[in-house]
């Protein structure tokens, strides 16, 4: 038996003359056979584990800060389109807004006898046959002669009831067909707010324009051609 003075490896083969493992001229050995050591480890693999470690580390961080980062931009991103909603649906809810405030303006400026409700009794026509009548017809504030036959000529007298309210008019002396007989005898000093009272009004052709005026506490408005007229007497 041969055996290595530098590794203590033994072998049987005895026509070995150097180390398998080694290299190392072999030498002479006793017949008990020599326990292997195994190898171990080199220092620069052990120093490479840590790297790796550290390599790894640096990976997941970077993982973590993107999604972060990315996390971030969607919740800006949704608060950003959440408060351009609001801002659109503020202008929405302004111009919604504007425009009911322009019709309202445009109704109240322009005659229209859809404002005027149908008086609870109307005038008739005498026995005698012509279109002159005496009855007395009790009307609310907001009633016109719009509502009434329009013939130029025909007389009505009406009754104001007290605490009455400025409502539409048009014209001066000759109002618009369409405006509110009691404010326009309020207009005219026939009768007063507070107290109400009877007036007559005869029916008059259209005018190409009506003029305005304020007298008694009571403005009218301006107006153009309209087809039927009526004036406080």
């Amino acid at each position: 038996m041969r055996a290595c003075p530098k590794c203590g490896q033994s072998f049987n083969d005895d026509n070995l003359s150097f180390c398998l493992l080694d290299g190392e001229r072999l030498v002479a050995g006793d017949s008990e056979p020599t326990v292997v050591m195994p190898p171990t480890i080199p220092q620069t693999s052990i120093n490479k584990l840590p790297g790796k470690k550290r390599k790894t580390l640096l990976w997941v961080s970077g993982a973590i800060l993107v999604l972060g980062i990315g996390a971030a931009v969607l919740v800006v991103v949704a608060l950003i389109a959440y408060r351009i909603g609001n801002a659109r649906a503020g202008s929405n809810g302004v111009a919604a807004t504007n425009t009911s405030s322009t019709t309202a303006s445009k109704a109240a400026s322009t005659p229209a006898a859809a404002l005027t409700p149908t008086p609870l009794a109307s005038p008739t026509t005498s026995d005698t046959g012509d279109d002159q009548n005496d009855e007395i017809t009790p009307i609310a504030w907001n009633t016109s002669a719009a509502v009434f036959k329009t013939d130029a000529g025909l007389t009505y007298r009406f009754e104001c009831p007290p605490g009455g309210t400025i409502m539409a008019l048009w014209g001066s002396d000759v109002y618009t067909a369409d405006s509110s007989i009691c404010t326009a005898a309020v207009h005219a000093g026939k009768i007063t707010l507070d107290s109400g009272g009877q007036v007559t009004i005869e029916m008059r052709p259209g005018r190409a324009i009506y003029g305005s005026t304020t007298r008694n506490g009571v403005t009218s408005n301006t107006f153009g051609e309209y087809a039927h007229s009526f004036v406080v007497r």
